[in-house]
């Protein structure tokens, strides 16, 4: 009796769950998409749902301003590591600039006019001004 209804359960789920999956998602059909499809070692591929935004190497963290017009974003990779400033509504990188060493820390200061940056494993904080979509380093 148990075995007759384990089979059922597994028939019912596997006539329930599989079906799922044959149903193609839209990410996968969008035309915009398509041009930014990376293939995997496996052959499996993958599409991003949306617009994309071309970044450095690593992106770890993003913050974004009060004024909500900015986002900051830390490349934490392998190659030179950086701080990217995007403006949101125009969705382009205005700026970039090298960072030594950087980590997950990143804010906004509360009237938008600086950013704070970890400065990785050197127990320092970086603050950098924000002009005209610009960012300077301040002197810590």
């Amino acid at each position: 009796m148990k075995r007759k209804i384990r089979n059922s359960c597994i028939l019912i789920l596997t006539s329930v769950i599989l079906p799922v999956f044959n149903i193609p998602l839209q990410a996968q059909l969008s035309g915009d998409s398509e041009s930014h499809r990376v293939l995997l070692p496996n052959g499996w591929s993958l599409s991003p749902a949306g617009k994309t935004l071309n970044l450095g190497d690593l992106p770890l963290n993003i913050a974004i301003s009060p004024s909500k017009k900015l986002a900051a974003i830390t490349n934490n990779g392998q190659s030179d590591q950086s701080i990217q400033l995007v403006d949101i509504e125009k969705e382009i990188v205005v700026d970039s600039v090298p960072i030594g060493k950087s980590w997950l820390g990143l804010a906004f200061s509360g009237n938008g006019k600086y950013l704070y940056a970890s400065g990785g494993n050197d127990n320092i904080v970086l603050r950098y001004s924000i002009e005209n979509n610009q960012l300077s380093i301040l002197i810590h």
